[in-house]
C-alpha cells in the first residue's frame, strides 16, 4: 500500500497541472471587430463567442460557462436580471453606436426624400427587426422619420449586419441599414445618410459579469481594461462611441 501510494505521488508529479481556463466572453455579433482589437491590445488571453444577444442570453440561461456578457439590446440583460443570473448593480454601459444607411461604394449622399427613387426596382436590406437589435432600432428610426412606408416594399431581412454589408457591397441591395461601426473601414460600401440619433431609442451596449464562468479573476481584469481610456480609444477607432464612466 505504501509503495502504491508513493508510485501514485510520483506519477502525479510528472503530469503537468491543468492550465486555468481563460475568461469566456459572450458578446453581440456587432462588437466582434472592436472587441477582438481591444483584447489584442489588452494582452489578456480570453475566449470569445459572438452572436445575437437573445441567443447568447438563452445560452447563459442554460448554463453556458461564461465570465462576461455584452448585450446590444437592454431587454436581454433585463431578461437575465429577472432570472437571477446577472446582478443589476453590476451592469454597466460599455459603449454606444449610431445608425447609418449604406450604399455601394461610389454612391452619392442621400436625402430622405430620395429614398423611394433610389430603391425603385432594388432591394433594401437590414437585420430582421424581430430578432436583431439593429433592425429594431432601425425600423423605429425609419418609422419616426416617416420613410418606412417607402422602404417596406423593398425590404429584405438579413441574418445580421455582416450579411447586410455583404449584400450592399456585392450590389445585391441598393441600400442597407447598419450600425456606424459595421460600415467603418469596410470596402465596397459607403455611408450615404447618418440617421438622426433622436429618431430611435438610445443604443447602449451593456456589460455584466457572470458567476458561472471559470476565470473570475481574468474576467475582472478584462472588465477593468474595457473601462479604461486605452480601450475607449480602440472602440472609437472601430466606430463605437465609448461612454465615460461606462465600466
Amino acid at each position: 500500500m505504501i509503495r502504491a501510494a508513493r508510485l501514485l505521488a510520483v506519477l502525479a508529479a510528472c503530469v503537468p497541472a491543468l492550465a486555468a481556463a481563460d475568461p469566456m466572453v459572450l458578446a453581440a455579433a456587432s462588437t466582434s471587430r472592436a472587441l477582438d482589437a481591444a483584447l489584442q491590445e489588452s494582452g489578456i488571453a480570453a475566449v470569445t463567442s459572438y452572436g445575437a444577444s437573445g441567443m447568447l442570453a438563452r445560452q447563459i440561461e442554460q448554463g453556458a460557462p461564461a465570465d462576461i456578457f455584452v448585450s446590444a439590446n437592454p431587454k436581454w440583460m433585463a431578461y437575465l436580471i429577472e432570472r437571477g443570473l446577472v446582478a443589476e448593480a453590476d451592469v454597466s454601459v460599455l459603449m454606444s453606436n449610431r445608425l447609418v444607411l449604406i450604399a455601394p461604394a461610389g454612391a452619392a449622399p442621400l436625402a430622405p426624400e430620395q429614398i423611394g427613387a433610389r430603391l425603385a426596382g432594388e432591394n433594401f436590406v437590414m437585420a430582421d427587426p424581430e430578432t436583431a437589435p439593429v433592425g429594431s432600432y432601425g425600423k423605429a428610426a425609419l418609422e419616426t422619420l416617416k420613410v418606412w412606408d417607402r422602404i417596406a416594399p423593398a425590404f429584405v431581412p438579413t441574418r445580421n449586419t455582416l450579411a447586410t454589408v455583404a449584400a450592399v457591397a456585392s450590389g445585391d441591395a441598393a441600400l442597407g441599414l447598419v450600425y456606424a461601426s459595421d460600415a467603418a473601414g469596410q470596402p465596397g460600401v459607403q455611408v450615404v445618410w447618418d440617421i438622426p440619433e433622436e429618431s430611435h431609442p438610445p443604443i447602449r451596449y451593456l456589460l455584466a459579469p457572470l458567476a458561472q464562468g471559470e476565470d473570475a479573476e481574468g474576467g475582472a481584469a478584462l472588465r477593468s481594461y474595457l473601462g479604461s481610456a486605452e480601450a475607449a480609444g480602440v472602440l472609437a477607432e472601430h466606430g463605437f462611441i465609448a461612454l465615460e464612466g461606462g465600466t
